[in-house]
């Protein structure tokens, strides 16, 4: 017999001027215990639209970026398991029911990590250059600290409530740091290296990445986006350096 875990779901949704993304998308992801909107300070409409839909809204006031959206919202989080979630189109709503039943039917995961690299999984963002990126980072993460991923940075996952907690992802770095490395990476790329160091049982799943919505056609170079690719990659190349020797 296979055990159902019961398990409630926070869907952690960080948005910055996504009306039109969030209307196409949110209608469209299954039914989960809580929504939870963390917005960056949106003039689009976004917070009010989502407001009308019944979700939780939470207004970021820590500074930019992803990883403060979700330390700021953090506190109001109340689901078993998170799960986040982008709503400009890059996170098929498809997939989240996939994704849930796995961590309930199979409890012994820690967290599960939506790949856009694995089997026939791809993304319809990706570059040349970018595809390349984010091989070479995931590749170094592996070689670094044992893990064995396709895809260790993409935002859309889900974990234990705990697990950002236990590998100290929501303890609040220098200033200096924050302003320099976590406001261009969010929290993903650690929870990767983290969770490969502390051992936990981690899962990837096949997930294919539709274009953003509204975005250009990506041509060679970097895909119309929000994200300082240089930037970031220098942030993370910094992340794993102070995770592996310091």
């Amino acid at each position: 017999l296979v055990r159902v875990v019961a398990l409630t779901v926070t869907l952690l949704v960080p948005v910055l001027n996504e009306l039109r993304g969030l209307k196409a998308i949110m209608p469209q992801t299954p039914h989960v215990d809580q929504v939870l909107i963390v917005d960056g300070g949106s003039t689009d409409g976004s917070v009010e639209w989502c407001l009308a839909q019944g979700y939780e809204v939470v207004h970021q006031t820590g500074g930019p970026g992803v990883r403060q959206a979700y330390l700021d919202a953090w506190p109001k989080v109340r689901g078993d398991v998170v799960v986040t979630f982008s709503p400009d189109g890059n996170s098929d709503p498809e997939r989240l029911d996939s994704v849930l039943t796995h961590m309930r039917l199979f409890s012994e995961y820690d967290m599960l990590i939506v790949s856009r690299y694995l089997f026939w999984a791809h993304s319809e963002d990706d570059t040349p250059l970018t595809r390349a990126a984010n091989w070479a980072l995931t590749r170094l993460v592996n070689l670094l600290f044992g893990a064995t991923y396709t895809d260790a940075l993409v935002m859309y996952r889900a974990y234990r409530r705990w697990v950002p907690e236990k590998l100290g992802i929501l303890d609040l770095r220098s200033a200096r740091w924050e302003r320099q490395v976590g406001r261009y990476i969010s929290w993903e790329p650690m929870l990767s290296i983290r969770a490969a160091k502390a051992g936990m049982r981690v899962k990837e799943l096949p997930g294919h990445e539709p274009a953003r919505i509204g975005a250009k056609r990506p041509g060679w170079l970097l895909p119309e986006s929000r994200i300082h690719h240089f930037r970031c990659g220098i942030a993370f190349l910094r992340l794993m350096a102070e995770e592996r020797w310091l």
